[in-house]
């Protein structure tokens, strides 16, 4: 029987030193990471290597550039293998990515989810242990226009980027709301204004059928019941599968990552398109789906015997302590002096008072330790992680496991989240706690049968 261990996190934004703290759970939380035989989460910052110019990131916020060490440090954390798909992966635009690649590879750190072209982008990385295999593919549905890797042409090579998993969104109207719509559209002119493609094109691009209509780049469809729904571009869904399917022949275990901040009807409930492919990538051999982006925590689902984590929030986060700030980026605060990369941050957060760091949640997470048996789930235990909400900026965002207290509150919250998708979370008494399988609770599957499985949860106290 092959038995694997699989530690899984989220958004790593690590930009200084010492992630793990001499604090006792900080260094419990490395053990965990350490004991399994694997332990992923998503490098979502430049280690900047000297290459490449700044982007104008609207879409991720701003830049977020480190020195290179700082994969170093999140080595030393535990970490084993990176997904590198997300929308800070081109910060530094495609020759950074280029450095990021040739820095992981002369380190020799497995990751996924970025490359020269499409395919190098799109391939699983293998993990292998003395126990088995592991293949990761990483894959970001966030991302400005550009930044997606494209495939060579006869004529021209790739473009270096992002493994993309785009997406389309629909406003379903009524009939009466679709004849305000076309009335609006005719009457301010922006129909008119279209005459030029409908010469060249031979119809109007707007309108691809009778309830049909995309007006201010967005597509309305008629309906019954007024509605908002996400859909996976089919070809980025078919592309990855194929990678998949691939991965699933050649490796123990298949772990797809999936950046992704766009929300479902609330920011904790994961979009349409996102569920879509998490069922698709499980479908196509996926033994397990893990979510990060929205920098908070989303529900789990058992989808096929399979986890689905719709996010798992942040495992490191030193945004407020980049030390490389571009100029566009400091340009949108008004100063009366030079500004400085703290006073940046602190400006741009109010002093504490907006962004994250007033809110709990973004400083609370959880890594789950998966157990398979030949590749079977058996178990799936999870690790309350505190990163120090409410304390000062140097100190925050490196992560320890929580204490008892608050790891009941962040499960309890988890429990809350995962109900919809119809997953069981049971909240231990003692800082950790296990998704039910089957209707049965972990140690029944063999949770702690193997020292593989990471060290005995004992309670924290913090500090």
């Amino acid at each position: 029987m092959t038995r694997l261990t699989v530690a899984l996190s989220g958004d790593c934004m690590a930009t200084r030193g010492a992630l793990i703290t001499s604090d006792p759970a900080a260094v419990e939380l490395r053990e965990t990471l350490r004991a399994a035989d694997f332990a992923f989460t998503n490098l979502e910052v430049v280690p900047a290597t000297g290459r490449g110019h700044p982007v104008h990131n609207a879409a991720g916020g701003g830049c977020l550039i480190a020195d290179p060490g700082v994969v170093n440090e999140i080595t030393a954390a535990g970490f084993t293998v990176l997904g590198c798909a997300n929308n800070h992966a081109l910060d530094m635009g495609t020759d950074g990515v280029l450095g990021t690649v040739d820095l992981l590879r002369a380190k020799g750190i497995p990751f996924a989810g970025i490359g020269a072209d499409l395919a190098a982008a799109r391939r699983p990385v293998y993990v292998d242990r003395p126990g088995g295999s592991l293949a990761v593919i990483s894959c970001s549905s966030t991302f400005l226009s550009g930044q997606e890797a494209a495939a060579p042409s006869p004529d021209l090579p790739g473009r270096p980027g992002l493994n993309p998993l785009r997406h389309g969104a629909t406003l379903r109207v009524t009939s009466a709301q679709m004849e305000v719509l076309r009335q609006i559209d005719g009457e301010t002119g922006l129909r008119a204004r279209r005459a030029e493609a409908r010469t060249l094109l031979g119809f109007d691009p707007a309108m691809s059928s009778a309830d049909r209509l995309t007006l201010f780049g967005t597509r309305f469809q008629t309906a019954d019941t007024p509605g908002f729904t996400t859909r996976c571009d089919p070809r980025d869904l078919d592309g990855i599968s194929l990678w998949v399917a691939e991965a699933r022949s050649r490796a123990d275990l298949v772990l797809v990552s999936v950046h992704s901040h766009e929300p479902g009807p609330t920011p904790e409930t994961p979009g349409e398109f996102l569920c879509e492919f998490a069922h698709r990538m499980i479908d196509e051999g996926a033994d397990m789906v893990v979510g990060h982006g929205p920098h908070l925590l989303r529900g789990v689902e058992i989808y096929q015997g399979k986890p689905i984590f719709y996010s798992l929030g942040n495992i490191v986060s030193q945004i407020e302590l980049a030390d490389h700030v571009p100029a566009e980026d400091y340009a949108k605060v008004a100063a009366r002096e030079q500004l400085t990369p703290g006073s940046y941050f602190a400006e741009i957060s109010a002093h504490g008072r907006r962004m994250f760091a007033p809110h709990r949640r973004y400083w609370q997470s959880i890594v789950p330790v998966l157990t398979f048996d030949d590749g079977s789930l058996v178990g799936a235990r999870l690790h309350a992680v505190d990163l120090g909400f409410g304390r000062p900026v140097h100190h925050r965002g490196r992560p320890r496991l929580a204490n008892s207290v608050d790891a009941k509150e962040i499960f309890t919250d988890f429990a809350r989240l995962a109900e919809p998708h119809g997953t069981a979370v049971k909240v231990g008494n003692t800082g950790t706690g296990e998704l039910l399988l089957d209707g049965h609770d972990g140690p029944q599957h063999g949770l702690n049968r193997s020292p593989q499985s990471g060290p005995q949860r004992r309670e924290n106290k913090g500090i």
